[in-house]
């Protein structure tokens, strides 16, 4: 996300000083095709500019001495977008990324590019994870949450590289101010990773999933004769759907 200086100029649009260097609004083309177009004083970049790369993706903001500094946007070439604030044209500071529906999908810290402390990731069915990342970005540690869709449920515990290792039901009591506060649920089970492969198959109890527990789902009901009557369900045993709507051949809600 970061221009490459040392690439050799090709094509230089635009006025030039007396020593032939850019000076003023040009457009500067690379070998490597990527393209810089923006403001020169006597060679450097110095104003606002943007650059567009090879594959695509586009890099813009306000440079000073050749450097990106300040608030810049990145546009993937998919067409998501990545706000942050750079320093001497490097991510340092807070970050907000968007896919290309404009949906948020990663909010945190960035040092010399790389993400770093306290970080939320945003999944597409509603659910977060948030926690301390590692060296290499990933969310990896003792004191990491999944947060589902209703903001308020959450899994608090170990996890590595974003999977859940092991943890506890949590219910999420403060996000306003600083780092979101959990609550461990008392004598919660412990909820553990176990991935069955070709191999070896998972032998663990399986939990109940502690917030589609919590739902309730409504549907046409599926019974002969029961017409536009709804059944719905408040547990994600079938057993217990099924003696339900045999009961109820027309409920409404």
């Amino acid at each position: 996300m970061d221009s490459d200086d040392d690439n050799m100029e090709e094509i230089v649009e635009g006025p030039l000083d007396e020593d032939d260097q850019p000076h003023g609004f040009c457009t500067v083309t690379y070998s490597s095709s990527d393209r810089f177009e923006g403001h020169f004083t006597h060679g450097e970049k110095n104003g606002k500019g943007k650059f567009f790369f090879f594959d695509g993706s586009t890099l813009e903001g306000f440079y000073v001495d050749d450097a990106l500094q300040g608030q810049g946007l990145y546009t993937y070439e998919d067409g998501g977008v990545l706000h942050g604030a750079y320093v001497d044209g490097e991510l340092n500071g807070p970050a907000q990324e968007f896919n290309g529906e404009g949906t948020l999908v990663f909010k945190g810290q960035y040092k010399d590019n790389n993400r770093c402390g306290e970080c939320w990731v945003y999944y597409p069915d509603g659910g977060c994870v948030f926690g301390d990342v590692n060296e290499d970005g990933e969310m990896t540690g003792a004191s990491v949450a999944y947060i589902y869709p209703d903001r308020r449920t959450a899994l608090y515990g170990n996890f590595v590289d974003g999977e859940l290792i092991e943890a506890r039901l949590a219910t999420l009591i403060s996000n306003e101010v600083g780092r979101p506060r959990f609550e461990i649920a008392p004598d919660s089970a412990i909820y553990s990773y176990d991935k069955s492969t070709s191999t070896c198959i998972g032998t663990h109890t399986l939990l109940h999933d502690p917030y589609e527990t919590q739902r309730v789902f409504v549907a046409d009901s599926v019974i002969k004769g029961a017409g536009q009557g709804l059944f719905a369900k408040t547990d994600a045993e079938a057993d217990t759907v099924m003696a339900f709507y045999k009961r109820s051949t027309h409920h409404t809600l």
